[in-house]
């Protein structure tokens, strides 16, 4: 027997067990699963543009995420190593959560709106994080949504003990889930999230009694004078005439597809007072501001909220976005009447939605199938999941939505994206297609659409020139959810080839 032949295949097996055993104890030079403060640098395009600093780096198995926020709410999607990543947020500057590398250079891509014409712009990231989960700093400065056990409904019906208070009663909510109106002797009420978040109103000339609880917030009547981050909510302020109750808004002019909020600008009555990461605070102190009225997306910016508290100046997080059903984000209008006195013109406006709803309930649209989807650049579709807000738009107005068949998988979120042949494989015998211009600018006609992809020559919607689009101003107006689904079920019924909110390529 030749004892030499071996001797290279023994020679690599000695030196592959000792490279395990180093990386065993030294480890691989990753960081362990957890989530991070990093650094984050930005080199390329004009100079003019930034990133948030620090930001959170997610560890997980290996793999590093990153959530990064920009300096502008007109970046809509990003090339990362070949991959699409479209933005998360809906409300202010852009957020975008990407693979990344820690100490190297990493060449991507943004595509910005802001200019007559997309255009994808060449960036360099560098990441950088220190291993240490026990740093101090990490938990203060982590841009990361706090996760906290919610209340169930009984917890969220039980009314908070206030001294000198006597409990009065609860209000019924019709679909909202996420918070409940508690009311008190003397025109006191309690507004409870489901997060353990309290906020006491307290009524024009009535005394604040001493409050105990520690997340009871004191926001004391009139309130006149409040910063608007939460840019969803503008609606629900125009609809029942309240808009002149905020002084600074969170988001610039040019983002505004409310009529009201954009006149305000241009008179002086309404100042953009910088974005929910980066308020103004100087402008919110020297304007009296009583009131900061914020998305979930302020949770990734813990400072802000703890600067904001520091001046005095109460912070309300708006959740009305978590509520699994459509209407339950236009039930929170009857919030903001309470906050400004108008909750008969929020009740009257809430009721007037139902209503439009209701008008649908005894009209058969025999099981007619709606996609609702977008395409990029890349010949990627993108659509909503079955448990979709808009998804249940369609439902509540008769259709039948259609998602892909993985949907919801592994913890999916509700927006998906899918090849164009996988879309094609679920969707080419959907009754109607609803192309999401909110996302991605709408073809200019069917023609256009099926020279974007050779599916949709052959997809049924198609044929039968039932494709529409929406409007791009569709997610600013949760205050007329039933507006939409109203729309929904004049495209459903085919009796009108233009509605508010939709409108039919041709």
């Amino acid at each position: 027997m030749n004892r030499n032949k071996n001797k290279p295949v023994n020679y690599i097996k000695s030196i592959l067990i000792l490279l395990f055993f180093a990386m065993s104890v030294i480890g691989c030079g990753s960081i362990s699963d957890g989530e991070y403060a990093a650094s984050v640098t930005l080199t390329g395009g004009s100079g003019r543009a930034t990133v948030e600093s620090p930001c959170t780096v997610t560890a997980k198995k290996g793999k590093l995420t990153a959530r990064i926020v920009w300096s502008s709410p007109n970046y809509d999607y990003m090339i990362v190593d070949g991959q699409r990543y479209d933005k998360v947020n809906t409300d202010g500057n852009s957020e975008f959560e990407i693979p990344i590398v820690l100490d190297k250079k990493m060449d991507v891509q943004a595509d910005t709106t802001a200019m007559s014409k997309p255009h994808l712009i060449d960036y360099t990231l560098t990441f950088s994080v220190s291993d240490s989960k026990d740093d101090s700093n990490i938990e203060e400065e982590s841009a990361k949504e706090t996760k906290v056990k919610l209340k169930t409904e009984s917890e969220l019906e039980k009314p908070p003990v206030i001294a000198g208070l006597t409990y009065e009663s609860t209000d019924d909510n019709n679909f909202a889930k996420c918070y409940r109106i508690h009311r008190y002797s003397g025109g006191y009420a309690v507004i409870s999230i489901d997060d353990g978040r309290n906020y006491l109103i307290v009524p024009d000339g009535k005394e604040i009694p001493k409050v105990e609880e520690k997340d009871m917030k004191i926001l004391q009547q009139p309130l006149d004078k409040i910063y608007l981050a939460a840019s969803g909510a503008m609606c629900q302020f125009d609809t029942i005439g309240a808009t002149e109750n905020i002084a600074l808004s969170g988001i610039e002019r040019d983002d505004w597809y409310i009529d009201s909020a954009v006149k305000m600008m241009d008179e002086g009555k309404l100042k953009y007072g910088g974005k929910y990461s980066a308020p103004n605070y100087e402008m919110m102190v020297s304007d009296d501001i009583e009131l900061a009225i914020e998305s979930t997306m302020i949770l990734h910016s813990p400072k802000v909220i703890e600067k904001l508290e520091q001046l005095e100046i109460p912070v309300f997080i708006d959740k009305s976005s978590y509520e699994q059903d459509p209407l339950g984000r236009c039930e929170w209008i009857k919030i903001y009447g309470l906050l400004t006195g108008k909750e008969k013109e929020a009740e009257q406006a809430f009721a007037e939605q139902i209503v439009k709803v209701t008008l649908l309930d005894d009209i058969d649209f025999s099981g007619k199938t709606v996609s609702f989807f977008s395409i990029n650049s890349e010949h990627l579709i993108y659509t909503r999941g079955k448990d979709d807000y808009f998804a249940k738009m369609v439902e509540k107005a008769g259709g039948v939505y259609v998602a892909p068949p993985e949907n919801n998988k592994d913890g999916n979120s509700s927006y998906l994206s899918v090849s164009t042949e996988a879309y094609y494989d679920y969707a080419r015998d959907v009754d109607i297609l609803i192309y999401n211009a909110a996302i991605e600018d709408a073809p200019a006609d069917l023609a256009e659409l099926k020279q974007t992809d050779v599916i949709f020559n052959d997809m049924k919607a198609v044929k039968n020139g039932d494709v529409w689009y929406t409007d791009k101003s569709l997610y600013q107006f949760a205050n007329k959810t039933g507006d939409i689904i109203s729309d929904l079920g004049g495209v459903l019924s085919g009796k009108s080839d233009d509605t508010g909110f939709f409108h039919k390529l041709r």
